[in-house]
């Protein structure tokens, strides 16, 4: 159970909100540039290509978290529906969503700090 849940709970998921993260802070930073987040394109980016992969990430992330969900419930099975184990998997799995959900416009502007040299534009 700690093996799964290090490797694929909270370094894969982690990885994909990452990505999903840097994905995300692009689209919004050519939200604000050129009033929209799909249709777009810099001198090293295209929106269609961004937006395909953020929606390519997104279906894997959401496959990922559901697979997550129900290999922890297998292993963390005992005599009784909640033990010390699947509580602290399940807290762990339901409360960062949420914090991240509340929270997710701070993470965006802190991405855009790495991702705001892609648009630059040229005079």
């Amino acid at each position: 159970m700690n093996f799964f849940f290090l490797k694929f709970n909270v370094l894969y998921l982690g990885a994909l909100f990452f990505a999903l993260l840097f994905f995300g802070s692009i689209m919004n930073r050519a939200r604000q540039v050129f009033g929209n987040g799909w249709m777009w394109a810099t001198e090293y980016l295209n929106g269609n290509y961004i937006a395909a992969l953020y929606l390519l990430l997104m279906i894997v992330a959401i496959g990922s978290y559901f697979y997550s969900l129900l290999k922890t419930w297998k292993l963390t099975n005992s005599d009784t529906l909640f033990n010390k184990p699947r509580v602290l998997a399940f807290g762990w799995l339901l409360g960062a969503p949420i914090f991240i959900f509340f929270t997710a416009i701070y993470w965006i502007s802190a991405m855009q700090v790495f991702t705001d040299f892609l648009f630059t534009l040229k005079s």
